[in-house]
């Protein structure tokens, strides 16, 4: 199982909620009601955000890949920024 999957699961139930209805937004690009922020990296990565939770996801023509799901201060550093 991915680690962003058990992280979703350890959620209070009204923000698990909220985050896997944001995933979805992800996945459908519907992106407009959404907080996205481009990160500056090298590589097409953005940031949705959730309250304290960042969904980091990347651009690949048409469809976006969810890469990892955390708190804030937690998942920026998992990735080295």
């Amino acid at each position: 199982m991915e680690n962003y999957l058990k992280f979703i699961g350890r959620l209070p139930k009204n923000l698990r909620l909220k985050v896997i209805k944001a995933v979805e937004d992800l996945a459908n690009n519907k992106l407009q009601n959404l907080d996205i922020k481009r990160l500056s990296a090298p590589y097409e990565l953005y940031r949705c955000r959730v309250g304290k939770i960042r969904i980091l996801f990347q651009k690949r023509y048409d469809k976006n890949f969810v890469l990892d799901i955390g708190f804030r201060g937690d998942i920026y550093k998992k990735l080295g920024f």
